[in-house]
């Protein structure tokens, strides 16, 4: 993205939140194609201009992340198991259990 990040957080929020979902689809169709991806951001914390120089990003360019991406040793993908959504979703107020049926 052109330009530094906002300073508050529910203008991060709008500012980073629009690019995650481009991250996600993009790392979606990686999948389809046999690629395996993984989402890199700890070289924000203090080596961002480094990182910079290296790969040419230009000044002005905030970075969000980098994307590891690569030909995986695994074929046969499938959907991760995950909890049930009772056991992880709230209405109205935290941990608040509701009858969702």
């Amino acid at each position: 993205m052109i330009g530094r990040p906002p300073a508050d957080a529910f203008t991060q929020s709008a500012y980073f939140g629009s690019a995650y979902p481009a991250i996600w689809s993009f790392q979606l169709a990686l999948r389809a194609r046999g690629l395996g991806s993984s989402i890199c951001g700890y070289h924000l914390q203090d080596h961002e201009a480094a990182v910079a120089a290296l790969l040419g990003i230009p000044a002005g360019v905030t970075q969000i992340s980098l994307l590891a991406v690569a030909y995986t040793t695994q074929r046969d993908f499938r959907p991760a198991a995950r909890p049930a959504v009772r056991d992880i979703t709230y209405f109205d107020a935290w941990e608040r259990s509701a009858s969702l049926g």
